[in-house]
């Protein structure tokens, strides 16, 4: 897009897949909301199961094929054309053969959204331990990224969410987040509710690290 146009198209096919995410926001360079697309992966996953206790909205868009939603042990069945709203707090997880279209973004806040990049493959295979709570190999994963994106937002925050899980505390778990929130401000408010940060959230170094 040259610097005076106004507007972009793309189909799902044009953009690049980083596993069974295709990264629309960052290919079209949105920076207003969140928006991605999901397909499966061999063993019928497309959506993680997680929450947005952070305060995200997110509406599931079925563009194809069927999926299958398990909301707070809730099965709700979503062929294509199917517009599913979840509120924050509600655990969600999605299985099926489909594309599904996510956007997201939280009540009264501006969104505030970085790019993935290189560090994108680190954050797939993270991600896909965490759903299956291997969070040593999440945790393993984010490391590795760090090392080739040691200013990654993401990865920094992930790492403090994936060392509670596997029971470390150290004080080194408490820098990367400090160094979440340095890097990207928004990470202070979701580290506060994140359920995944519950173990340390009456540490007084958790307060010490979000200041």
């Amino acid at each position: 897009m040259n610097k005076d146009q106004k507007w972009q198209i793309a189909r799902l096919d044009d953009i690049e897949r980083r596993g069974r995410t295709t990264p629309v926001r960052e290919h079209l360079g949105i920076h207003g909301f969140g928006v991605n697309a999901f397909t499966q992966n061999e063993d019928g996953l497309l959506i993680n199961e997680h929450d947005e206790a952070g305060g995200q909205e997110e509406l599931y868009v079925v563009v194809d094929g069927n999926a299958t939603f398990e909301i707070d042990g809730e099965t709700v069945d979503a062929p294509a054309g199917t517009y599913l709203y979840v509120a924050p707090d509600a655990r969600r997880k999605a299985t099926g053969e489909a594309t599904v279209l996510v956007i997201g973004g939280t009540p009264g806040a501006p969104y505030q959204g970085f790019d993935w990049g290189e560090a994108w493959q680190f954050q797939s295979a993270s991600m896909e331990a965490y759903g299956e709570q291997r969070y040593a190999d999440a945790l393993d994963a984010v490391r590795e990224g760090l090392e080739v994106s040691p200013d990654n937002p993401g990865l920094h925050y992930n790492y403090a969410c994936f060392a509670t899980l596997a029971g470390d505390t150290s004080d080194e778990m408490f820098d990367h987040l400090r160094r979440s929130v340095e890097l990207f401000p928004s990470f202070r408010e979701q580290a506060r509710t994140d359920t995944d940060l519950t173990a340390v959230r009456d540490d007084p170094r958790f307060e010490a690290a979000l200041s």
